[in-house]
């Protein structure tokens, strides 16, 4: 099965990408790296290799639990974060999460993507539906949405990848490249602390330092 594979798409293609945000946050701190969203949203909609694609990106987002006062702190952070998404063009879906004991929460977006995969392949009629996820259950999504003629394309980190995901789609994107571009994780930074863009200058319209919080220790989106 192909990896990468952006040369084999034609110019002028319509792509839908859905990304699980959560999977994409423990990718990049796997490997130690913050996240460049802009640069994030060029890679899955093929926008450098092929400037006449267009598409949609949207954004699953669990948000940690509402009138939950040890969750509040870090819930306007991620509130923050949603808010740059939006302002920067990216179409966002959130889920409130619900408390898990030991200071964890849970917030499981898999079936807002799921059925907004649906909808939306209705709706916009891509040519290549782009799910950024990690997770085997997504598998017949991917069969189902095949089967109604739109190209799947599976993007995460290749070799974490199982064999369910990896049979269920016409090609997998390896994210470890666009990842290994990134700034390195700083857990010192608070909210608001600069990044820098995909070439490693500075970036004035960079969102909260959203990449580089604890929040993975902080609560499981799950």
């Amino acid at each position: 099965m192909a990896t990468n594979p952006a040369s084999s798409l034609k110019p002028g293609q319509r792509i839908l990408a859905l990304v699980d945000e959560s999977h994409l946050l423990a990718a990049a701190r796997a490997m130690n790296k913050s996240i460049d969203w802009l640069a994030v949203r060029e890679y899955l909609l093929d926008e450098g290799e092929s400037p006449d694609n267009h598409g949609e990106i949207v954004v699953y987002v669990g948000l940690p639990p509402i009138f939950v006062p040890e969750f509040q702190e870090l819930r306007a952070r991620k509130l923050r974060f949603v808010h740059w998404l939006r302002i920067h063009g990216f179409l966002v879906m959130t889920k409130d999460g619900v408390p898990s004991g030991d200071n964890h929460y849970k917030a499981d977006v898999d079936l807002l993507m799921a059925v907004d995969a649906m909808d939306l392949v209705q709706q916009i009629k891509p040519d290549t539906v782009v799910l950024l996820t990690g997770d085997p259950d997504f598998a017949h999504l991917g069969l189902s949405l095949r089967r109604k003629g739109a190209r799947v394309e599976v993007a995460t980190v290749e070799q974490t990848i199982g064999g369910e995901l990896r049979a269920c789609a016409s090609a997998v994107l390896d994210l470890k490249p666009l990842l290994q571009r990134f700034d390195p994780l700083r857990t010192d930074a608070g909210p608001g602390a600069g990044r820098s863009g995909p070439e490693g200058g500075p970036r004035t319209d960079a969102p909260p330092r959203y990449g580089q919080m604890n929040d993975l220790e902080e609560g499981d989106e799950g």
